[in-house]
């Protein structure tokens, strides 16, 4: 693992004592705040300026709607069979919010929940020379709320999810028809009986997801305080090599940045590349993600996030393989078929990034968004993996 080795274990007794003395990280929540605090604390030596960035959001909207969403579609069932139209207006609501908010990441129904202040933590380390490109290496600092279903179903929650959503879409599209045929002056038909039970028959589905998103928070050590460790242990060093003579970026100027409100839908993202997208686009800018680092053997790079439509950038994605293969890292390239990381509010507001990650993506796995997500889940290589992987990119965009 080269010069990263050697930070294998501050980072990884960084992620322990974060679990001890703050635990889980609500997002915009106070304790999200503390490890943004620490975070400043522990890279500050190593940049010339470490600042906070408040902005303000939802973070409920995200995914606290869900109840409301499983009531939508009880409510909407059981006026299928005496109001169809009305039945088709709350399905096309719940539909709605289903694809805006949860897949598309926009604020779609935001206003209607609580806001409150989130903090983004920048430490600026400048180049030795004329500063002529900018790379960003970030991670969040929140963790999530627990999703209930995934916890209790383990590898059953995909396919549990994968009914629950369509469950929706066909009594969308049994009022639809139903709505049509009254209009029309039909008579109903068995069709639409058959329908009907169907739809019935997805309740035992949905119903547990009024319950999928709780105010229980998960401990979040691998995702994402394992690579808010990465970050502390490339400022560490980054100083380390300016004292003895090391590597030091000559024209690159390195933005760490712990993100705040990740798992509320990429709101810290969303605002920080908002209001710096024109400074960002002055000069060449990069950014890249760290998100689930816990074993270097899924070292992962994404070139899309579907569900967001964010691309990530090519270059990027050749240059991660590049320095995973210089390192003999096996490294898989692959698309994010379910969610996103912050890379995806990036990408989509043009700034070329990518988003990398040492988690099993084949598979649902145990500790992920639960309970489970523990410091005895992140191995110590996977940091070093992660940190000897940026450093030499960051060697690579530098001299490019």
């Amino acid at each position: 693992m080269g010069e990263a080795e050697r930070y294998a274990e501050y980072m990884h007794k960084l992620v322990d004592r974060v679990m001890r003395e703050i635990g889980p990280r609500e997002s915009c929540s106070e304790e999200e705040k503390r490890l943004g605090r620490l975070f400043a604390e522990e890279v500050g030596e190593a940049c010339s300026e470490v600042r906070v960035e408040e902005f303000t959001c939802s973070p409920k909207a995200f995914l606290g709607f869900f109840p409301f969403l499983v009531t939508g579609y009880l409510a909407a069932l059981v006026l299928y069979y005496v109001l169809p139209p009305i039945s088709l207006i709350i399905t096309s609501v719940c539909v709605g919010i289903l694809f805006f908010e949860v897949v598309r990441y926009r604020e779609f129904i935001d206003f209607l929940f609580p806001r409150r202040k989130g903090e983004n933590v920048i430490g600026v380390i400048p180049p030795e020379g004329e500063c002529r490109k900018r790379l960003i290496i970030s991670a969040h600092l929140d963790s999530a709320y627990e999703f209930k279903v995934w916890y209790w179903l383990k590898g059953l929650a995909v396919p549990a999810m994968v009914l629950a959503f369509t469950g929706p879409l066909v009594l969308l599209a049994a009022s639809l028809a139903r709505t049509v045929a009254g209009s029309t002056g039909m008579p109903d038909s068995t069709a639409f009986r058959v329908l009907g039970y169907i739809c019935i028959a997805f309740v035992p589905v949905v119903l547990p997801f009024a319950v999928f998103h709780t105010r229980d928070v998960v401990p979040g050590a691998m995702d994402d305080m394992a690579g808010v460790s990465v970050l502390c242990g490339l400022a560490r060093y980054l100083k380390e090599a300016r004292e003895r003579g090391g590597f030091r970026p000559r024209q690159t100027e390195v933005l760490l940045v712990a993100m705040s409100a990740e798992e509320a839908g990429l709101r810290g993202a969303k605002r920080y590349a908002a209001r710096h997208r024109r400074e960002f686009m002055s000069i060449p800018t990069y950014a890249v993600f760290l998100d689930g680092i816990y074993d270097e053997k899924y070292l992962t790079a994404f070139k899309r996030e579907l569900w967001c439509g964010a691309t990530m950038d090519p270059y990027l994605v050749d240059l991660a393989r590049e320095a995973a293969r210089d390192n003999g890292y096996p490294m898989k390239v692959t698309v994010m078929l379910v969610g996103a990381t912050d890379g995806s509010a990036f990408a989509r507001a043009g700034i070329p990034s990518i988003s990398i990650c040492c988690q099993d993506t084949s598979r649902l796995v145990p500790h992920y968004h639960t309970r489970l997500d523990t410091i005895e889940n992140v191995r110590p290589e996977s940091l070093a993996t992660t940190l000897q992987l940026v450093i030499d990119m960051l060697r690579k965009i530098d001299g490019g």
